[in-house]
């Protein structure tokens, strides 16, 4: 099989660059037919330790505990006498409602003491969290 001309021009070319750089000789492969390397990315210094685990949840940011947080007896004591009343008014709210369920309407009374519930329930919530 006979040269193309375009084989033989590369072959010209690279037989020229080769005389005036001869460090280094270069072939028709070197222009024609091959790719260069690709650059690999460098890794993020922003990047998870763990790869398998979920975003956020790596671990690497989650501060660690040394033991239980205490209660103060005082704030323990509030939190016991408050859910005690909280335990009475349900009890109550439950007696009111199936005296009630006779009626197709509540009463507002009903209403009033269920949000009373509700804020007291919220308050002993606020106790324990701080």
């Amino acid at each position: 099989m006979q040269p193309t001309r375009r084989q033989m021009m590369m072959t010209a070319i690279t037989g020229a660059v080769a005389s005036v750089f001869p460090v280094r000789r270069l072939s028709a492969l070197a222009f024609y037919g091959q790719k260069s390397p690709t650059p690999q990315p460098l890794p993020s210094p922003n990047a998870p330790s763990n790869t398998n685990a979920p975003i956020g949840l790596d671990g690497a940011d989650i501060p660690v505990r040394s033991g239980e947080t205490t209660v103060p007896p005082a704030t323990w004591a509030e939190i016991k006498s408050d859910a005690q009343q909280l335990l009475d008014l349900a009890t109550d709210f439950k007696w009111q409602v199936n005296r009630a369920s006779q009626s197709n309407t509540l009463p507002l009374l009903l209403i009033q003491e269920a949000r009373s519930i509700e804020k007291l329930a919220k308050k002993i919530q606020g106790r324990i969290k701080s």
